[in-house]
C-alpha cells in the first residue's frame, strides 16, 4: 500500500553568496510545491549551514548542522503541535565531542537498526553512532568502528576516529590523525579544484542494508556490506562516468529491491542503479537525464508515484521530473538561497 505524500522539506546553503539573502531554516512545501512554512525548525534557535534532514526511528526529526565552528546533528521534536508546522528544537544529538570524525556533516541516515550515519566532508569519513531508541551505551555514543577495520586495521597500526563505518584515503589538511585506507578498500579520496573540496557527501542504504557513499573526489559511489567490507564501486553507465556524484536517494520497490538515484552535477546527469544487482557484482548504472539544470544539482527526493524531485543551486528552484525523466518543470522556488536538500514527507506536515 502506498504511503500518503504530505510534501516536502527543503534546506538551503545557508551562505551569502552574490548578494543573496541566506535562509538558516527548513521550508515546509505543499505536494503542489507551495511554500506552508518557512520555519519548520524554531525560530526561537539560530542554526549555520543546514544540510542532510532525516526522520529518526523515534519519529524526531535530524538535521545536519554543517557550519565547521559548530557542526553537529540537531534533533527535532517531530511532534507538531495542532495547526502548526514548526518543530522545537530537543538539542544536538551528536557533536564532534562524540567522535572528531563529525567535522563539516553532511548527510545523516539511520539504518534498520536504528542507528545513525553520518558523512562528514572534512575527515572525508562516515561516522556511526548509536540511534536515540539505544540506552547502553546510550544515544549518539559512537559504534565501534566497522568490523572491516577491526579486522584489517587493528590497533595500534590502525588508528581512526570513534566510530568510523567508512574510512578515508584523504582528508582535509588538518583534520585529525587517521590511517589511511586505499581507496580499492573503500578509503574515500578528498581533492581540491580551484576554490572547490570534493569529499564524501550523500548516503543512503538499500532495502538489503547494503551502504552507498558519494565518493566525489573520485567520481564514485562506493558500496559497503554491513560489516563495512567494500563491495564494489558504482562509476558509469555503458556510456557515461560519473562526474563528482552529491546526491543519493534510495526508492525502495516495496520487496528487496529498488533504485539508487544518484546526481552527477559534473556531467549535468541523474543515474539510476537497481540495487539487486549488487548480490549479481554488476555494479553499471543506467544514465537517465542528461540537462543542463542538473549542472548545480544539490538534493534529490522520489516520491511514490516515482516523481524525481532536485534541487538546482544556479537557478535556486526545486524541479519536477517524469519518471522517465523525459520531462521537467519547476516545482519551487526561485528562493533567496540556493537549496541544498529535499526529502519526500510522509508525515502531516501541519500538526493535526
Amino acid at each position: 500500500m502506498s504511503q500518503t505524500l504530505y510534501g516536502f522539506y527543503v534546506s538551503f546553503s545557508g551562505e551569502s553568496k552574490g548578494g543573496s539573502s541566506p535562509i538558516n531554516n527548513v521550508y515546509a512545501l505543499d505536494t503542489n510545491g507551495k511554500i506552508v512554512s518557512q520555519t519548520v525548525l524554531s525560530p526561537a534557535n539560530t542554526y549555520q549551514e543546514l544540510r542532510g534532514m532525516t526522520f529518526g526511528p523515534d519519529g524526531n526529526f535530524y538535521v545536519a548542522q554543517a557550519y565547521k565552528g559548530n557542526s553537529a546533528i540537531l534533533q527535532f521534536n517531530g511532534a507538531l503541535a495542532k495547526g502548526s508546522s514548526t518543530m522545537p528544537l530537543i538539542g544536538s544529538f551528536v557533536t564532534p565531542s562524540n567522535s572528531p570524525g563529525l567535522a563539516h556533516p553532511y548527510q545523516p541516515v539511520f539504518d534498520g537498526y536504528g542507528n545513525l550515519y553520518v558523512s562528514s566532508q572534512d575527515t572525508n569519513v562516515v561516522s556511526a553512532f548509536y540511534g536515540p531508541q539505544s540506552t547502553s551505551p546510550a544515544g549518539g555514543a559512537p559504534l565501534p568502528n566497522s568490523t572491516f577495520l577491526q579486522q584489517t586495521y587493528p590497533p595500534p597500526a590502525g588508528q581512526f576516529n570513534a566510530g568510523t563505518f567508512v574510512p578515508a584515503f584523504s582528508a582535509k589538511p588538518g583534520s585529525p590523525p587517521f590511517t589511511p585506507v586505499p581507496v580499492n578498500q573503500g578509503g574515500l579520496t578528498f581533492t581540491t579544484t580551484s576554490s572547490s573540496t570534493h569529499s564524501v557527501r550523500g548516503v543512503a542504504f538499500d532495502s538489503a542494508g547494503n551502504f552507498y557513499a558519494a565518493d566525489e573526489g573520485n567520481n564514485r559511489v562506493a558500496v559497503f556490506s554491513t560489516s563495512g567490507t567494500l563491495l564494489g564501486v558504482i562509476t558509469a553507465s555503458k556510456n557515461h562516468s560519473l562526474n563528482n556524484p552529491v546526491a543519493l536517494c534510495f526508492a525502495s520497490d516495496g520487496k528487496s529491491g529498488g533504485t539508487m538515484y544518484i546526481g552527477s552535477p559534473g556531467d549535468g546527469r541523474l543515474f539510476t542503479f537497481n540495487v539487486s544487482q549488487v548480490a549479481q557484482n554488476n555494479f553499471e548504472a543506467n544514465s537517465l537525464i542528461n540537462d543542463h539544470d542538473l549542472d548545480k544539482l544539490s538534493g534529490i527526493a522520489v516520491d511514490s508515484s516515482g516523481n524525481i524531485y532536485t534541487g538546482d543551486r544556479h537557478d535556486k528552484k526545486i524541479h519536477i521530473w517524469t519518471p522517465d525523466g523525459k520531462s521537467h518543470s519547476t516545482f519551487a522556488g526561485p528562493f533567496t538561497d540556493e537549496p541544498e536538500q529535499i526529502i519526500a514527507v510522509y508525515t502531516p506536515i501541519v500538526g493535526t
